[in-house]
C-alpha cells in the first residue's frame, strides 16, 4: 500500500512536470488596488470589458492585487468597492501587462447604481467562487441564502453539505466553525451580503484541512474595512406557523483602535417547535403489527456571546485572541400511544418521555501569524481548546393496558457527559514566484469524553436498577499530523499535489474502545484551460479521507424515542475511508458538469435492527457498511435571463451501491435532486426570491425516503442601504416526510409532520451602523475540530 501511495504522488509530478515542460505563457493583466494613503483594499471587484461583453472578471486578494488572463488588445477596466468611487478607463494588454497601483477615491456621496458588475459565480481550479461583493444579486440577502444559491451547495434538515456529502466543514475568514445543526444555521443567517466578500465551495479539500474533511469544505470571507472606525448591525429574525416560533435576536460590533481590532457578538435564539409522527410496523416472523403515534414538543433556550481581539503589531506581525461561550437548555416533551395486535392479544399503552438537556461550552483560540515575505509567505502557529459539560435528564411514565388489565410504570435515567478538545498546529507557506509555492506543517490534537448514565424504575416505592445497564465511559483520542502540499501554474496548466499524514492512537475506559492506527491520505488537482482567457477548462481532483465515529456514536447510551423505538451508540465501530475521483468541465467560467465517483470503505450509517432480547424492540444505532460506492453527476447553471431576473440551477444525479452485511447481495439506487433559486431585482430597491428543492425516491442503509419537494418565497425592501426587512413564505409546498426501514423481519413506516415540513412565515428586519471611516474587520484563525462533539 505504501508502495501504492508513493507511485501515486511519483506520478503526479512527473505529470505536472510534463505540463510545466509544454504551457506556454498568455497575455495577462496584472495590478493594485489602494486608497489614497496607499493601503490595500482587498475584495474589490475588477471587470475588463470588450465592447459590451465581460472579457474576465475577479477580485483583489487581501493584499489588494488581482492578476488576469487575457489575449493582447484592448479593453475598458473597471474597479469598484463599496465607499469609494469607480475606476474606468481604457487599457491595452501585450504580453504580461502591469497597471502599478490604481488608486480608490473615498466616495462622499450616497453610492449609485452599479455600473458594471462581474460574473457573480465563476470557477477555479479547485473550487467555484461566488464574489458577494458588490452583486446586484446579493443586495438584501443573508448567509443561508447565499449559500442555497452557490454550486453543489445542500441545505436541508439543518444541516449544510457540498453535493450531499457529510463531513463538510464551514469556515469564516479561515476558522472553523465550531456550531452544527439550527445554532450554525442561525450564525450564518446574521451574516449579510455586506458584510461579505466571497464565497468559496471546494468539494475535495487539500492535506492542509484534517483528512476527516471528507464532505469538502464552504469558506466564507468577510470584507475587509479601512482605517480607524466603528461598525455593527443589530436584528431579529423569526419563524411563526402553526407548530411553533423561534425568535433570534443578534447584535454585533466591530471597531478599529490603532493597532487593535476588536469584536463582540451576542445573540440569543428562543424557539418552540411541535413534531408530530405516525408508525407502523409489520413483524413478519410473528406475525404482528404495531401502529403508534407521537407528539413531540421541544423548546429550547440558546444565549451566546463572542468576544475576539487581534494586534497588528505591524504588517508582518499579528496575534489574534477569540472565546466563545453558548449556554443551551433544551427539553423535550414526548406523548406516545402505542397498540400492538399479535395471535395472542392486543396491548395498549401510553407514554410520556420528559426529556431536558443542559449544555454550556466554551472555546478559546489564540493565533500568531507572520508575513515573512512581500509575495504572501506566512507562519503561522495556531492554538484551541474547547470544553462542553452537559447534563440529560428523562423522567418517563408508561401504562400498559392488557385484557383489561392495566399496568403503570416509571423509570428515569440521568447522563452527565465532559468533552475536552485540544489541537496545536504550526503552518509554513512559502510563495516561491507567482507560478510556484510550497506548504507544509503539523497538528496535534487531543480529545477526551466522559460519560456517565444510571437508569432506575420504580418498584414498592424503591428506585431499582433497569434492565439497561449503568455505564461510565473515559475515552481519549491522540492525532498526529503532518502535511506538505506544492502548488504549481505555468500557461494553461495548474497543478496541485499534497499529502497528509495522520497517526490516532484511541483509549477508551469502560466503553471497550481501543484504536491504533496511521493513514496517508494524497491528494492531487490537475487542471488545464481550453482557451487563452481561461474561461473554458478541464479539472481533474483525487483525494483520500477518513470519516470517524464521533463520541456519542461509540458510546452506548440508551435513549427512549417511542414505546418500542430507542436509540444506542456502538464501540465496535471502526473509521470509514474514502477514495474520491472527479473530473469537472467549465465553460465561460460559470457553467459546469462535474462526474465523480466516492469509493468508501467501512461507511458509518444508521440502521433500525430487532432487539437481541425483545423483538419487539427496534433499535437505531450505527453499523459499518462492508461497502458504499456513489457516482454522480452534477449540472451547474446559472442565467442572467434579464438584467433583473437571475436564475441558478443545481441538478444531480447518483447511482449509489452499498452492501449492508458480508456476504449480502450489493444494491444499488439510483436518484436525483434538484435546486433552482429565482432572485428578481425591482424599482424602489425590492426583491422576491423564489427557491425549489426536490428529490427523488432514495436508500441509505436500511432506511428508504420517499420523494419530497419544498419551495419558498420572500420579498425584501432595502431603506436607506442600512436597514433591510424581509418577510418569508416558508414551505410554499412541503409534503409530510415518508420514510421506510426495512429488515429481514420486519417493515416500518414513519410519516412525519410538524414545524419543519408545514407553512410558516420568517419575519426579520436589521440594522446597519457605522461611525468613522470604514475599517480593516480580521477574526481570529482557528484550528479546532469539535465536529464529532
Amino acid at each position: 500500500m505504501k508502495n501504492l501511495y508513493r507511485l501515486m504522488l511519483l506520478a503526479f509530478i512527473v505529470v505536472a512536470s510534463a505540463a510545466t515542460a509544454w504551457g506556454r505563457q498568455n497575455d495577462s493583466l496584472k495590478g493594485r488596488v489602494a486608497n489614497s494613503k496607499n493601503e490595500p483594499i482587498g475584495y474589490a471587484t475588477v471587470v475588463v470589458m470588450a465592447a459590451e461583453r465581460q472579457a474576465a472578471g475577479t477580485t483583489t486578494d487581501e493584499n489588494g492585487a488581482f492578476s488576469l488572463s487575457l489575449s493582447a488588445g484592448e479593453y475598458r477596466l473597471v474597479v469598484e468597492f463599496v465607499g469609494y468611487k469607480s475606476i474606468d478607463r481604457t487599457i491595452k494588454v501585450s504580453g504580461v501587462t502591469d497597471l502599478g497601483t490604481l488608486t480608490m477615491q473615498e466616495q462622499t456621496t450616497e453610492i449609485g447604481e452599479v455600473v458594471v458588475s462581474a460574473q457573480m459565480i465563476r470557477r477555479e481550479a479547485d473550487r467555484f467562487v461566488v464574489d458577494v461583493a458588490n452583486s446586484d444579486s446579493a443586495i438584501g440577502k443573508d448567509g443561508e441564502e447565499l449559500l442555497r444559491q452557490s454550486p453543489g451547495v445542500w441545505i436541508q434538515d439543518d444541516n449544510i453539505s457540498v453535493n450531499g456529502a457529510s463531513g463538510t466543514k464551514l469556515y469564516v475568514n479561515e476558522r472553523e466553525m465550531k456550531l452544527s445543526g439550527t445554532d450554525l444555521l442561525n450564525y450564518i443567517r446574521s451574516l449579510k451580503a455586506e458584510d461579505i466578500a466571497k464565497i468559496e465551495i471546494v468539494p475535495q479539500t487539500g492535506a492542509e484541512h484534517d483528512a476527516d474533511s471528507a464532505g469538502g469544505a464552504i469558506k466564507i470571507t468577510l470584507r475587509r474595512r479601512l482605517d480607524n472606525g466603528v461598525m455593527g448591525t443589530v436584528g431579529i429574525y423569526s419563524g411563526l406557523g402553526k407548530y411553533g416560533h423561534d425568535p433570534y435576536p443578534y447584535a454585533n460590533i466591530n471597531a478599529n483602535v490603532g493597532k487593535f481590532t476588536l469584536g463582540g457578538s451576542l445573540s440569543y435564539y428562543r424557539s418552540k417547535h411541535q413534531f408530530l409522527a405516525n408508525e407502523q410496523t409489520d413483524y413478519l416472523s410473528s406475525s404482528s403489527k404495531m401502529t403508534s403515534s407521537t407528539d413531540d414538543e421541544m423548546k429550547s433556550s440558546e444565549p451566546a456571546a463572542n468576544l475576539s481581539v487581534v494586534y497588528q503589531a505591524n504588517p508582518k506581525h499579528s496575534i489574534g485572541f477569540d472565546y466563545t461561550v453558548f449556554d443551551v437548555k433544551s427539553s423535550d416533551y414526548i406523548v406516545s400511544t402505542t397498540r400492538f395486535e399479535s395471535p395472542t392479544g392486543t396491548r395498549l399503552s401510553k407514554s410520556i418521555y420528559d426529556g431536558n438537556s443542559d449544555r454550556t461550552t466554551h472555546y478559546a483560540t489564540f493565533n500568531y501569524i507572520f508575513k515573512t515575505d512581500s509575495l504572501g509567505s506566512l507562519f503561522k502557529v495556531l492554538a484551541d481548546y474547547t470544553s462542553r459539560d452537559g447534563l440529560d435528564t428523562h423522567d418517563n411514565t408508561t401504562s400498559v393496558n392488557v385484557a383489561g388489565a392495566g399496568i403503570d410504570s416509571l423509570y428515569t435515567d440521568r447522563t452527565k457527559s465532559m468533552f475536552r478538545v485540544a489541537t496545536a498546529s504550526l503552518a509554513r507557506e512559502r510563495v516561491f514566484t507567482k507560478e510556484w509555492r510550497l506548504k507544509y506543517g503539523a497538528k496535534y490534537t487531543y480529545n477526551e469524553v466522559n460519560s456517565s448514565a444510571q437508569y432506575r424504575y420504580l418498584k414498592d416505592a424503591e428506585w431499582r436498577p433497569s434492565i439497561v445497564s449503568d455505564h461510565d465511559i473515559s475515552y481519549t483520542e491522540n492525532i498526529s499530523a503532518a502535511y506538505a502540499i506544492a502548488s504549481f501554474n505555468k500557461g494553461r496548466w495548474s497543478t496541485v499535489v499534497g499529502l497528509r499524514g495522520e497517526y490516532t492512537k484511541a483509549l477508551g475506559k469502560g466503553s471497550d474502545v481501543s484504536q491504533e492506527y496511521f493513514s496517508l491520505f494524497p491528494n492531487a488537482n490537475l487542471s488545464y484551460a481550453l482557451d487563452k482567457q481561461g474561461k473554458h477548462s478541464l479539472v481533474a481532483q483525487y483525494s483520500r479521507s477518513i470519516s470517524r465515529p464521533n463520541f456519542w456514536n461509540l458510546t452506548n447510551t440508551r435513549t427512549q424515542i417511542s414505546d418500542y423505538t430507542y436509540q444506542t451508540g456502538n464501540p465496535l465501530l471502526d473509521p470509514s475511508y474514502y477514495n474520491k475521483f472527479s473530473l469537472t468541465g467549465v465553460v465561460a467560467h460559470k457553467y459546469s458538469i462535474t462526474l465523480s465517483a466516492a469509493i468508501q470503505t467501512d461507511a458509518i450509517q444508521q440502521m433500525v435492527v430487532a432487539d437481541e432480547n425483545d423483538p419487539r424492540m427496534l433499535n437505531l444505532t450505527y453499523a459499518n457498511l462492508p461497502k458504499l460506492n456513489n457516482y454522480s453527476a452534477s449540472l451547474y447553471l446559472p442565467f442572467n435571463v434579464t438584467k433583473w431576473w437571475d436564475w441558478n440551477i443545481n441538478l444531480t444525479g447518483v447511482i449509489a451501491e452499498q452492501q449492508l452485511t458480508l456476504g449480502a447481495p450489493i444494491e444499488t439506487n439510483e436518484y436525483a435532486q434538484v435546486s433552482s433559486n429565482m432572485t428578481f431585482k425591482l424599482p424602489k430597491k425590492f426583491y422576491i426570491d423564489v427557491n425549489y428543492w426536490g428529490m427523488t425516491r432514495v436508500k441509505v442503509s436500511n432506511a428508504i425516503i420517499q420523494p419530497g419537494h419544498n419551495m419558498s418565497v420572500s420579498l425584501k425592501k432595502r431603506v436607506k442601504d442600512n436597514w433591510t426587512f424581509i418577510c418569508e413564505a416558508v414551505n410554499v409546498i412541503a409534503p409530510k416526510q415518508d420514510l421506510d426501514f426495512v429488515q429481514d423481519d420486519f417493515t416500518r413506516n414513519i410519516i412525519t409532520d410538524g414545524y419543519g415540513n408545514r407553512f410558516r412565515l420568517r419575519l426579520g428586519v436589521t440594522w446597519s451602523f457605522k461611525s468613522g471611516k470604514a475599517f480593516n474587520t480580521k477574526q481570529v484563525e482557528k484550528a479546532n475540530d469539535e465536529n464529532r462533539m
